[in-house]
């Protein structure tokens, strides 16, 4: 199925072939990254293998595990980013202590209630 609304194309195949692509590319077997996400190993076969669809916690979990964005696991090409630099920061902050990522993201919250 395809689906394609607003420019935004996503093949429902790709969905699995991407969550393994970017598993192996972090060097995770399926144990691993069930491990990682809390979901069962059947789910990530089921996933990698198109026979399920990831709900959206999953896919967040999954995304999160992987260290990539929701839209690189389900689409090739997503139009009008709101953020331009978005991966660059989250690379940034990645690489960074638990304990600092913390302290940033509570920065962040703060940020935003103020603006908000």
């Amino acid at each position: 199925m395809k689906l394609n609304k607003g420019g935004i194309g996503m093949e429902y195949s790709m969905v699995g072939k991407r969550i393994k692509e970017y598993r192996l590319a972090n060097k995770m077997t399926q144990v691993m990254l069930a491990e990682k996400t809390g979901l069962s190993e059947m789910a990530i076969y089921s996933y990698e293998t198109g026979k399920r669809l990831p709900a959206l916690e999953p896919l967040v979990l999954l995304s999160n595990a992987l260290n990539v964005s929701t839209d690189a696991l389900l689409c090739d090409y997503v139009e009008n980013r709101s953020v331009g630099n978005a991966d660059g920061i989250t690379e940034k902050i990645s690489s960074l202590p638990k304990q600092e990522q913390d302290r940033i993201m509570k920065i962040m919250d703060a940020l935003v209630a103020a603006a908000g």
